[in-house]
């Protein structure tokens, strides 16, 4: 275990880090960026798990930043073993490596924060936000600490003070609904609980008393040391004295009277119980941590808190008694007391009680927010003799507030700035966000598409498509994709959406409806299809070659064996004219033995057994060659066809039979090739030109990798195999080879974009991602390959033979 110290300022406070990371270099590069940043802070480095348990034990640190993984030990248990030890410490994983769940497990299971090593530039501001939050935690901790022990004081003071304290209601008889140990001696009852089974009415000797005092707390809301003829429990009377307020709810109707009674038999007594419940209410607002004062009518204090003498106004209480806010321009700016002047002569105007919101400079020299409560009192002779208030601080709340209101500005800002469409949608269908995204694509201004039913939003698509994916996102609380939708663009020409549709629920449980994000589609479908033309060109000009030897060879045949027809052709016609002179010079015997000897000799001369049985064989051959040449341009034309912008049924028997054609001079001289195609198979819905390029690929794999296989001497002969068979709902295309197999360290990127083993030049490593995607976001299917390495591969094509068993447009 070692300590580092990091440091700009040495008068400046620093944090203590506890590191846990087991290579050096990453503990001094943390550091470095730590100190780049500003942090100043003093660092003990634990390298191992028995390190980190040692430190854990000398002094608890400010935060711990732990790499997760570490030698014989865990982030885990170094998580776990903190929270145990420090709760409530800061702790943030500086890491490799960590997978987008593993981080996510991590915070939940007590971690701050998870920040990669390769991205450390977000290391200072979460030690910071980890601080400050730990700092705030404390703070709040701290208060709460305090008022507990504020109000547990004020039990202590209620249940030992020598006065009868009560709260009570009104209505009827009355009943004491708390009651302090004072209350129960004065009575002379046993209990508490004895008192709460009274009727009030039954403590009175004369009711026209409580009558009196009744008619003060319903008129004025409080009686000031009204006095009484309390009726004890043991029959004896003791004169005391009631003071207490009313509680009255949101309509003005008093719910209780909070109030405390004296025993004033005697007068001394009766002086020094009142000074006692002088000191006892002086006490009960200076508990009060929220700043308490009472004025007269002419606006001077008669009192206040220390809450209020300290923390609001800064000066002692003896300076603020008997002063207005204009006599204390120290500490109340004189526009302050303008303004609170006239909330004092507002509420004079209207007796009563005032609750207002107002910003006041306090002794602190920063504004704070507070809730003023204030009620006017009356005097002896009934009228307003004053005012008192309480103030609550709510500057914690304003600035959540202000800050909320913040947050959602800049969400709304982000979400206007995003070059994707963003519409909200309430539960109730309508419309609650639309963003400029969505404005300029659709042509439909915000503000004529907020608050609108959705379906009424303007847009021309597929309505009934759209909304069977709500139904599904909403029905099953899932995230819904649908590509390739087509809707009508502002120009009128159709173009193509990708939408998403997502719930949005609050706590897990409550849906508000849902948010659909997509993106305009139609120039990258565009690009999509040149990209994938542009792929089948090349593939034709890297047969090109071999299509014109295959061709050239059965017209040169064809060639051969017209000149030899037309030659034989020749010397029939000088046989038919000898013949024809000899009918015509027929005469005598010996003249026609002459020319039959000619003619036997001609005919000799030009073998025309021979010429009569060759002629039809040449004749076949040339027409077996060029129906070979035809075949061969047939399946070069339907190989190079752009094909549909829809699946269309399609026979892909007679589609790999075309493909094979096309790739011959690929595969010849290498491998045999069977095709075994399943007759039965019927028509299946697939972008026939685009299978047609990923069985081409297909094939030339294969075929590398038999000429690899051969070269290396592991096989004589070279087989390329194509399958085709119906499994279920799927029409399987199987491409088999008998070649080297892929090794195992390399499975797991045969799709990845750009990855080959072929030498530079004979491979862009673009074939197989681009077939992957072709069958399996296009067609919905599947494409997978089955590969041991020395005994081949087969790559399996699945193809669903309905558009319900798959996807794609």
């Amino acid at each position: 275990m070692s300590g580092i110290t990091m440091e700009k300022n040495p008068k400046a406070k620093r944090i203590s880090i506890l590191l846990l990371e087991d290579d050096p270099s990453d503990a001094e590069m943390i550091a470095a960026r730590l100190t780049h940043d500003g942090i100043e802070f003093t660092m003990r480095t634990a390298g191992t798990g028995d390190d980190y348990v040692k430190a854990l034990g000398l002094q608890e640190p400010d935060i711990i930043l732990a790499d997760y993984h570490i030698p014989s030990f865990d982030g885990d248990t170094a998580l776990d073993m903190a929270l145990e030890k420090f709760p409530g410490i800061p702790f943030v994983y500086v890491t490799g490596t960590i997978g987008e769940e593993k981080a996510v497990e991590t915070i939940r299971r007590g971690a701050t924060d998870c920040v990669l090593k390769g991205n450390l530039a977000r290391l200072a501001p979460a030690v910071r936000r980890a601080i400050k939050e730990r700092n705030m935690l404390r703070d709040r901790q701290a208060l709460f600490d305090a008022l507990k022990e504020s109000e547990e004081r004020y039990k202590s003071l209620v249940e030992n003070i020598p006065v009868g304290v009560f709260r009570s209601s009104i209505a009827g008889s009355g009943r004491i609904l708390q009651a302090n140990p004072a209350l129960v001696r004065l009575y002379g009852a046993d209990s508490v609980t004895e008192i709460l089974d009274l009727s009030i009415s039954d403590l009175y000797l004369d009711n026209s008393e409580r009558e009196e005092i009744i008619r003060d707390f319903i008129e004025k809301g409080f009686t000031d040391r009204r006095q009484l003829r309390l009726k004890r429990k043991d029959g004896a009377v003791r004169w005391a004295s009631v003071t207490g307020s009313v509680h009255r709810n949101s309509s003005g109707r008093v719910d209780w009277v909070d109030g405390i009674i004296e025993d004033i038999s005697e007068k001394k007594a009766a002086e020094e119980d009142l000074r006692a419940s002088y000191r006892f209410l002086e006490t009960l607002i200076d508990t009060i941590n929220s700043p308490v004062f009472y004025k007269d009518v002419r606006g001077a204090y008669l009192g206040c808190n220390r809450a209020f003498a300290d923390m609001v106004i800064g000066l002692p209480r003896e300076k603020i008694i008997g002063s207005t806010v204009f006599d204390m321009p120290e500490a109340i700016p004189r526009e302050l007391a303008q303004k609170y002047s006239s909330k004092d002569r507002e509420l004079f105007g209207n007796p009563g009680v005032q609750v207002y919101e107002a910003r006041v400079m306090c002794a602190d020299g920063q504004y704070h927010s507070f809730q003023f409560n204030k009620a006017t009192f009356s005097g002896a002779d009934g009228g307003i003799a004053g005012i008192v208030g309480v103030m609550l601080d709510i500057t914690d709340r304003v600035d959540a507030e202000i800050e909320l209101r913040r947050k959602h500005e800049e969400l709304d800002l982000l979400l206007n700035s995003i070059n994707s469409i963003i519409i909200g949608v309430s539960v109730k269908d309508r419309i609650t966000h639309w963003n400029p995204y969505a404005e300029n694509l659709f042509g439909i201004p915000s503000e004529s598409a907020l608050n609108l039913p959705f379906v009424k939003c303007g847009i021309d698509w597929d309505w009934v498509l759209i909304y069977e994916a709500i139904s599904e996102c909403i029905s099953m609380g899932k995230t819904v994709r649908i590509d390739d939708v087509k809707y009508v663009r502002i120009d009128g020409r159709e173009g193509l959406l990708g939408l998403t549709f997502n719930p949005l629920s609050r706590g897990g449980d409550l849906l508000e409806g849902f948010i659909i994000l997509g993106q305009e589609l139609t120039e990258r479908r565009r690009m999509e299809q040149q990209l994938l033309h542009a792929r089948k060109l090349e593939a034709i000009g890297q047969l090109a070659a071999g299509v014109s030897h295959e061709i050239n060879s059965p017209l040169q045949y064809v060639g051969d064996n017209l000149r030899f027809m037309i030659k034989s052709i020749g010397d029939i016609m000088e046989l038919q004219k000898m013949f024809v002179a000899h009918l015509e010079s027929a005469g005598g015997d010996g003249s026609c033995r002459d020319t039959a000897t000619s003619l036997r000799e001609f005919m000799a001369a030009v073998d025309l057994d021979y010429l009569m049985r060759e002629l039809p064989k040449a004749a076949a051959q040339s027409l077996e060659g060029v129906e070979r040449v035809s075949k061969i341009v047939q399946s070069m034309k339907a190989f190079a066809h752009p094909g549909a912008g829809t699946k269309v049924p399609a026979d892909i028997n007679r589609s790999i039979e075309n493909t094979a054609t096309v790739s011959r001079n690929e595969w010849k001289y290498v491998a045999e090739l069977e095709l075994d195609l399943d007759p039965s198979l019927p028509m299946v819905p697939c972008f026939e030109a685009e299978l047609n390029q990923v069985v081409l690929n297909l094939i030339v794999n294969a075929v590398d990798a038999i000429g690899e296989a051969k070269e290396k001497g592991a096989i004589e002969r070279g087989v390329l195999r194509i399958r085709t068979v119906r499994e279920g709902d799927f029409a399987v295309i199987r491409v088999e080879d008998n070649g080297a197999g892929i090794p195992e360290n390399i499975k797991g990127k045969v799709f990845d974009p750009f990855f080959t083993t072929k030498e530079v030049g004979k491979g862009t490593g673009q074939g197989l991602p681009i077939s992957h995607s072709i069958i399996v976001d296009k067609h919905g299917g599947m494409l997978y390959f089955e590969s041991e390495p020395g005994r081949g591969t087969s790559f399996v094509i699945r193809l669903p033979l309905s558009e319900k068993n798959g996807g794609g447009p």
